[in-house]
């Protein structure tokens, strides 16, 4: 947390022309804040389009569905052992309904009092028995754009503003799960002009990485091992099964094949090393971000405060070639990970769509479906 901090001290160092008042709401902040210690994750990244671009997303879930248990272990314990199961559960259940009122409230209540001083601001609420819909959005404008809405699913939609935020929530009839949509933007503009937007020099930066790399790879039981995932034109996967993970581009100026070859380096970090991954973790944090925050001109997502998540990858650091209009779109993809042997860090480069196999940390290759496992030492 004291890390997170200082980035913004340096981000703000680094970008002195910016004015006191160009900088995100302070409300914003400490309402992303107390969400965050409520227990909803708060996704912040930090990109290159109109201007430098900040976004905080938290995708906000409530399931009210029973628990989900085999005939067989349900058959297997007692009466008393299956009403305290289902009294806990009920208990657990309140408990995340009781988090959930609590974080709309006061997502409602910063809205309410930021309305007075945003330049145009949306709000929108229906509540009955067998409905709760609200729509809630507001935009800051600085004057030397134009601010521009929209009406669309979901409410009214502002491009062109400084500084934007949303908040979307709805349960339908029956249903025994909701979802609410968090998401606020806060664009500064570039200290200097810079013409187009180039591609992300992504052969740069994993030299800077590199080093890094090799000196955990000295760990007894550290490995690299190649990356080798390819789909062909025929192939149709889909997120679910078969992957984690999916990019389908659509470009004008090029014939969209949706093929795709990723390759590069995957290391895996024994999981008793845990100590060491964190602090690798966070050696590769402050490199990409030492790297990624002077180059306004490339293009570039950051993602700050990566972690390690449990069969789920966390993006750090990913850029294209897109500007370059080249015939095929070349994307770099920095992340970590993390499963019950340990701990990866994955840096790859794609041509055309990215797709990610779900079980990518034990692939040695993966091709239009078909599957080839490491043989990993022990």
């Amino acid at each position: 947390m004291k890390r997170y901090h200082l980035l913004f001290i340096l981000y703000f160092s680094f970008f002195g022309f910016c004015g006191a008042q160009a900088q995100p709401s302070e409300r914003l902040q400490t309402l992303e804040q107390t969400l965050q210690e409520m227990g909803f994750g708060m996704r912040h990244t930090q990109r290159n389009g109109r201007g430098i671009e900040q976004r905080w997303t938290s995708t906000m879930h409530l399931s009210l569905q029973p628990p989900r248990l085999t005939p067989e272990l349900w058959s297997k314990w007692s009466s008393g052992e299956q009403r305290a199961f289902l009294r806990q559960n009920d208990s657990i259940q309140a408990l995340q309904k009781q988090r959930m009122d609590e974080a709309i409230s006061l997502i409602r209540s910063t809205f309410s009092t930021l309305a007075a001083e945003a330049s145009e601001s949306y709000m929108y609420e229906v509540h009955n028995q067998e409905c709760d819909t609200l729509r809630l959005s507001m935009a800051w404008c600085d004057g030397d754009h134009a601010l521009n809405s929209w009406r669309g699913d979901g409410g009214v939609h502002y491009t062109g503003a400084r500084e934007m935020v949303s908040f979307s929530y709805h349960r339908s009839p029956g249903q025994d799960w909701t979802q609410g949509m968090y998401t606020h933007v806060f664009t500064d503009p570039y200290p200097e002009p810079i013409g187009d937007i180039k591609s992300f020099d992504f052969k740069a930066f994993q030299s800077v990485i590199e080093p890094c790399l090799k000196r955990a790879l000295r760990l007894q039981g550290a490995r690299k091992y190649p990356v080798y995932w390819r789909h062909d034109e025929a192939c149709k996967e889909d997120v679910g099964k078969d992957l984690i993970y999916k990019v389908t581009h659509q470009r004008d100026y090029v014939e969209n094949k949706h093929t795709g070859l990723t390759t590069g380096d995957l290391i895996f970090i024994p999981k008793q090393f845990e100590s060491e991954a964190a602090e690798l973790l966070t050696t590769l944090d402050s490199l990409t971000y030492d790297f990624t925050i002077p180059r306004y001109d490339q293009d570039y997502t950051y993602h700050f405060r990566p972690r390690f998540y449990n069969n789920n990858l966390s993006q750090m650091v990913s850029g294209n070639n897109w500007p370059d209009k080249a015939v095929v779109l070349r994307e770099y993809l920095l992340g970590a990970y993390m499963d019950e042997d340990g701990y990866y860090f994955l840096s790859i480069t794609t041509e055309g769509d990215l797709w990610i196999p779900r079980d990518f940390a034990k692939l040695k290759s993966w091709v239009n479906g078909e599957r080839t496992y490491l043989k990993r030492k022990k």
